[in-house]
């Protein structure tokens, strides 16, 4: 047991070890890199959102039909993803997907693990697929 509730950061440990915000409404970010590919994550109470690139389309001058398969493969993933993901394409033509993971809150700093594994573990058939289509940055 700590000695009383302290700051740290953006958060206040409370005497069980718990996190929280020392300012309602506050949010926390950081970026991290699985697989090969960086992604980052905005911790808000009781939810994380995640954004990470997947990949990138080849242009035509890499090959008409490899362009054309990724493309397919775009428009046929969003059915099977999560209804809490999207998968975007920018306009630089690179693969991103944003999702949203709910976490138990105030939290102790291991449940703050939880949803991010959570997340990986289900992003990675997409990566393999992704991988397999040779569209993985």
């Amino acid at each position: 047991m700590l000695p009383g509730a302290f700051p740290l950061g953006p958060f206040v440990v409370e005497e069980s070890g718990r996190l929280s915000f020392r300012t309602p409404g506050h949010s926390a970010a950081f970026c991290f890199a699985w697989r090969g590919h960086r992604f980052s994550a905005r911790l808000q109470e009781g939810t994380v959102a995640l954004t990470g690139n997947l990949g990138k389309v080849p242009s035509t001058a890499n090959g008409p039909e490899r362009r054309q398969t990724a493309l397919n493969l775009l428009r046929a993933l969003p059915r099977s993803l999560p209804k809490s993901w999207a998968l975007l394409l920018t306009p630089d033509h690179r693969i991103q997907i944003k999702a949203t993971e709910p976490m138990a809150w105030p939290a102790h700093a291991t449940d703050l693990m939880q949803p991010l594994v959570r997340f990986l573990l289900r992003l990675s058939p997409y990566l393999d697929l992704m991988e397999e289509a040779d569209l993985s940055q």
